[in-house]
């Protein structure tokens, strides 16, 4: 009885097959959003952008106050490295006050809701606060992060369409 045995043509077979295998199209898992806990502010940028070629941006660190006119508390100032905010999965908080048992008592709490999340996007987080609608597009939701940027859709025009800040926000808390 003979047996063609090759072991060369073997290997070739099996690095054949290993290659075919291993190079298929790359499955990439959409990003779950995961809008909860207590998060600090710690970096804001501006940008301003007219209809000429010129444009302001501006980058606030923590120690420094970010300061709007224009806009409705508590986004109208914001001290960048101490703001807070809290999510849960229904509602955004704001004006914490630590209690003498070690928890938090929230002073202001807004509904939002997340809008057009795909497998590329991670949508616009909308704020219903005073009567007015606080759209910010989601950049990032890491684990530890958050990355939000403002639509530039503030109240009476305000801000206008020209100007947006992006929020860099750090988890602190459960």
């Amino acid at each position: 009885m003979y047996l063609n045995y090759n072991p060369m043509k073997q290997i070739i077979v099996f690095l054949i097959l290993i290659l075919l295998l291993t190079s298929c199209v790359k499955y990439t898992q959409p990003k779950l959003l995961s809008l909860s806990g207590d998060y600090r502010v710690d970096k804001i940028t501006y940008e301003e952008v007219d209809n000429t070629s010129s444009s302001n941006n501006m980058v606030f660190y923590p120690g420094d106050m970010y300061v709007n006119p224009n806009e409705i508390e508590p986004f109208d100032s914001i001290p960048v490295g101490f703001f807070r905010m809290a999510f849960d999965y229904v509602c955004v908080r704001f004006a914490p006050t630590q209690m003498p048992d070690g928890s938090t008592h929230w002073g202001k709490q807004y509904f939002y809701n997340v809008v057009g999340e795909t497998n590329s996007s991670l949508g616009t987080l909308i704020i219903e606060m005073n009567g007015t609608r606080r759209p910010f597009r989601i950049i990032e939701d890491g684990a530890e992060t958050l990355v939000l940027r403002s639509s530039g859709q503030w109240p009476s025009g305000s801000s206008g369409a020209d100007q947006s800040i992006t929020l860099f926000l750090t988890r602190v808390g459960p």
